[in-house]
C-alpha cells in the first residue's frame, strides 16, 4: 500500500482514527457552484476550453452546411470570410524617420540649419545633411583622423550624402543654399586662374585649373581635376540619376570599364589609371564628397537597373517630409555666417603634406563602444534585410570621417584645430549616425524594398476615403476613373498595388462575381476605414476642392 503520510494528514482522536468531525470543521468554506474544480481559475479555464470546442464543433457543422448549399447550385460567398473582423492598417503614411536635429551636429552646422529651415519651413534634415557634406567638402583630405594607430587605420572628412523626397520636399533649395558659398569660392579660385593665364609669359606652361567642386565629368576629365587638386573635390549634382546614369546604368561598353573607378571615389587614396587612349596616370588622391537628390520612386527604379556592388550603401540618406507652410525669419545672415565657417576651414585644414589627429581616450573608449553596437546590429539585420546590413557594416568608418568633420567645425572659427579629437565631437557624431541608421532603415526596408506599388497603392487608398459616400464595393473600373495614378499605371503595377491593400485588409476580392482578365468584377471596401481614416479623408476631400476652385478660378 502507498504512503500518503506525506501527502494527507487528516486529523485523528484518540484511538488514532480519522475524527471526520474536526476534519470537517477544519477544511475551509467551499462554493458549491465550484462542483469538483479546485477553484475558479480552474473552472474558467475549464469553461472557456469547452467553449473553444463548442464554437469549433458549429464551424465544422457550417462548413458542412455550407459545402451542401454550393453542391446544390447556391453562389459562393466572399472568399475571406472573417474580412470584417480584421482591422485595416495605415497604408496612407509616408515613410517619414525622426528627422536630424539641430543638437546632432556642431553649434555652426546647427545654428545655420535652424534659420534656414525656420526661413523657409523646410524639413530641417535636408539641410543639416546637405551642410554637413559641403563642411566634409571643404576639409584638406590630407587632413586625416587616426581610429586606429595599431593597424594604420586613418580616414578623411569625405562623405557622401543624398535627399530622398518627393518633388516640392525642397531638395534643391537646401543643396544650393549649403553649397552656394562653396560655389562662390570656386568662381573667385577660377578667376584668379584666369588672370594668372593671362599675366604668363609666353611659353610659360598654364598653371593648374583649381576646383572646388563639380557637377558633370567623366573619369578622364576627374582624373585631371583631382591631380590638379590634390585635397578634394565636391561632387554637386542635384538629380541623383544623371549621376548614376554616368557611372553604369546598363553595364555595357566604357562605363562598365570605369566603375570601378567610380565606386573607389568614395575611399580616396592613390589610383593608377590606365587607359590606351590617354596612358597612364597616377590621382595622388581619388577621393570626391558626393551629394545629390533623387525622387523615392526614381531612386528604386534606378537602383533595379544597377548591379549589386554595394554603390548605395556608400551614401548617407536624407529622408525629406512635406515643407510647412508658416516659414518665419530671416536666414540671410546666417547664410552669411556659414559662408565664412566654409572660407576658415577651408584655409585651416589646407597642406601640402599630410596631417593627422588622434583621439583622445575617452573618445576612442567611446568609438570602441559605438563599433560594437554597430556589428550588432548588422549581424541581427543581415537576415532580412542585407542591403541595410551591408549598409550599416560601412557606419564605423563613416563615424571616423563624420567625427573629423565635425572636430574642425566644433572648435571656434578663427584659430587652428586641436590635434586630438575630443567626446564632444564623438558623441555629436555618434547622435548623428544614429539618426542616419532611422531614415537607412526607412529606405531599404520600404522605399528599395517596393516603393512603385507601395505609393500606388497609398495613392489608390487615399481615392477610396476620400469619396463622398462610404463605399462597400469598387471595381477595376472604378478605381480607374477615380485615381489617377492607377489609370496611368500598367497592369502588373496595378495587381501590385491592389494586392497590398488586400494584404492591408483595406479590401478583399468577391470570388462569386466572374472574372476579367484576371480581375474580379469586384471588391469588398472594409467598413472600417471610413472610421479609422476619417480625417484623412476629410483631408484629402479639402484639397480636391481646393484644386478644383483653383481651376474654377483660373478659367
Amino acid at each position: 500500500m502507498a504512503d500518503l503520510s506525506d501527502v494527507w494528514k487528516p486529523p485523528t482522536d484518540a484511538d488514532g482514527r480519522i475524527d471526520w468531525a474536526s476534519m470537517d470543521k477544519a477544511l475551509p468554506p467551499r462554493d458549491p457552484e465550484l462542483g469538483f474544480h479546485p477553484d475558479w481559475k480552474d473552472k474558467n479555464e475549464f469553461e472557456q476550453s469547452r467553449q473553444k470546442v463548442i464554437e469549433h464543433h458549429a464551424r465544422v457543422k457550417e462548413a458542412e452546411l455550407e459545402k451542401e448549399r454550393l453542391r446544390a447550385g447556391a453562389p459562393a460567398p466572399n472568399r475571406d470570410a472573417e474580412f470584417e473582423f480584421r482591422v485595416p492598417r495605415d497604408v496612407l503614411r509616408k515613410v517619414s524617420p525622426q528627422p536630424y536635429g539641430f543638437d546632432d551636429v556642431p553649434r555652426s552646422i546647427g545654428e545655420f540649419a535652424y534659420y534656414y529651415s525656420k526661413a523657409t519651413g523646410h524639413d530641417p534634415s535636408g539641410i543639416i545633411v546637405s551642410a554637413v557634406t559641403a563642411a566634409a567638402s571643404v576639409i584638406d583630405d590630407r587632413y586625416r583622423l587616426v581610429v586606429r594607430p595599431e593597424s594604420n587605420w586613418t580616414v578623411s572628412a569625405r562623405q557622401w550624402s543624398f535627399l530622398c523626397g518627393e518633388p516640392s520636399t525642397a531638395k534643391s533649395p537646401s543643396i544650393r543654399a549649403a553649397t552656394g558659398h562653396i560655389k562662390a569660392m570656386h568662381n573667385a579660385l577660377f578667376q584668379r586662374w584666369i588672370d594668372k593665364c593671362r599675366a604668363r609669359e609666353k611659353g610659360e606652361p598654364r598653371p593648374e585649373l583649381p576646383a572646388l567642386y563639380t557637377s558633370d565629368s567623366t573619369v578622364a576629365a576627374l582624373a585631371d581635376a583631382l591631380i590638379a587638386n590634390e585635397r578634394g573635390l565636391l561632387m554637386l549634382t542635384e538629380e541623383m540619376s544623371s549621376w548614376i546614369g554616368a557611372i553604369d546604368s546598363s553595364n555595357k561598353g566604357d562605363a562598365a570599364k570605369n566603375r570601378g573607378d567610380w565606386l573607389q571615389l568614395r575611399d580616396g587614396g592613390p589610383r593608377q589609371i590606365n587607359r590606351v587612349d590617354r596612358g597612364a596616370m597616377l590621382v595622388p588622391n581619388w577621393g570626391v564628397s558626393v551629394l545629390a537628390a533623387c525622387t523615392p520612386s526614381g531612386l528604386a527604379k534606378q537602383m533595379k537597373e544597377m548591379p549589386e556592388d554595394g554603390l548605395i550603401q556608400r551614401f548617407i540618406p536624407s529622408i525629406l517630409a512635406p515643407p510647412t507652410n508658416d516659414p518665419v525669419g530671416d536666414a540671410r545672415p546666417a547664410l552669411t555666417t556659414w559662408g565664412q565657417w566654409l572660407e576658415w576651414a577651408w584655409t585651416a585644414t589646407t597642406s601640402l603634406y599630410p596631417r593627422y589627429v588622434t583621439l583622445t581616450a575617452g573618445a576612442r573608449a567611446m568609438f570602441d563602444a559605438e563599433v560594437r553596437e554597430i556589428n550588432k546590429l548588422v549581424i541581427a539585420t543581415e537576415g532580412f534585410s542585407p542591403a541595410y546590413a551591408s549598409h550599416l557594416g560601412k557606419h564605423p568608418g563613416m563615424l571616423g570621417e563624420i567625427a573629423l568633420t565635425f572636430h574642425v567645425f566644433g572648435c571656434g572659427a578663427g584659430g587652428q584645430p586641436a590635434n586630438e579629437l575630443g567626446q564632444e565631437a564623438m558623441q555629436c557624431a555618434i547622435r548623428y549616425l544614429r539618426k542616419a541608421r532611422r531614415h537607412a532603415h526607412a529606405l531599404y526596408t520600404s522605399i528599395l524594398s517596393s516603393a512603385p506599388a507601395f505609393e500606388l497603392a497609398s495613392a489608390l487608398a487615399r481615392s477610396i476615403v476620400a469619396a463622398d459616400t462610404a463605399l462597400t464595393t469598387i471595381s477595376r473600373d472604378w478605381m480607374t476613373q477615380h485615381c489617377q495614378m492607377f489609370r496611368k499605371a500598367d497592369e502588373d503595377m496595378r495587381l501590385a498595388a491592389v494586392q497590398i491593400l488586400e494584404d492591408a485588409d483595406w479590401l478583399s476580392a468577391q470570388t462569386h462575381v466572374k472574372f476579367y482578365k484576371g480581375w474580379p468584377r469586384g471588391y469588398s471596401v472594409h467598413p472600417k476605414v471610413f472610421e479609422i481614416f476619417a480625417r484623412e479623408g476629410e483631408q484629402w476631400r479639402a484639397r480636391r476642392a481646393a484644386v478644383k476652385d483653383a481651376i474654377g478660378e483660373g478659367a
